[in-house]
């Protein structure tokens, strides 16, 4: 489980097709003193099982089925990753609750600028519109923001500097590939909703 608090970026050093599966060396940042073999790490919002390690780098192995629903499947030497160690018991929950599995990859169609802050507005692919509501969470990249502006086909975020210094998302560019994780809240209540579990009768029964 992350928070969608980004603790460092690093660059990944080389990437080895394996069989089904690429092997993927990735910078080791100074702050990931604590790093262990079969520690999970959040790389772009993916979560990822650290498989070796030294003082430089560390290495992840990134399977097929991740490679087709995430942006792994574009990584190459120099790409720069978001990167998060799983949260700890007793730890803050500073941004929220993410898991680390990718739901959807998405373009991002603008940028602008106004004093301090940024707005980036994605492409909404129509079958998650019910997942967002305005003011609601979502991760990009695996970075914890929230939604500022939802239309029919686009939803837009506001970065402030700290966020744009500490992540990957100041490099963006329209046409660029993010990864997406909708807050799994929505997920659970539209699983609901759809198995018929959940109505306002229902709710109304049990006195909300």
């Amino acid at each position: 489980m992350f928070t969608g608090i980004i603790q460092a970026t690093a660059k990944i050093l080389r990437v080895v097709p394996s069989g089904g599966v690429r092997k993927v060396s990735i910078q080791r940042p100074a702050a990931f003193s604590e790093l262990r073999e079969g520690a999970s790490i959040a790389c772009d919002g993916i979560c990822l099982t650290v498989t070796g390690f030294n003082q430089a780098s560390f290495e992840v192995e990134v399977m097929a089925e991740t490679l087709a629903k995430s942006t792994a499947g574009a990584w190459n030497t120099n790409t720069l990753l978001n990167l998060e160690p799983a949260l700890k018991l007793g730890e803050h929950l500073d941004g929220h609750w993410v898991q680390g599995h990718i739901d959807r990859v998405t373009k991002l169609l603008e940028t602008s600028t106004k004093a301090d802050t940024t707005r980036l507005r994605f492409s909404l692919d129509s079958r998650d519109r019910e997942l967002l509501v305005p003011q609601g969470s979502i991760a990009v990249n695996g970075v914890s923001l929230t939604v500022s502006e939802l239309d029919p086909s686009s939803f837009c975020v506001a970065l402030i500097s700290h966020t744009l210094k500490h992540t990957n998302l100041s490099q963006l560019v329209p046409g660029a590939a993010v990864n997406l994780e909708y807050d799994v809240l929505g997920k659970y209540v539209r699983a609901l909703h759809q198995s018929g579990s959940l109505s306002l009768e229902s709710l109304h029964e049990k006195g909300f």
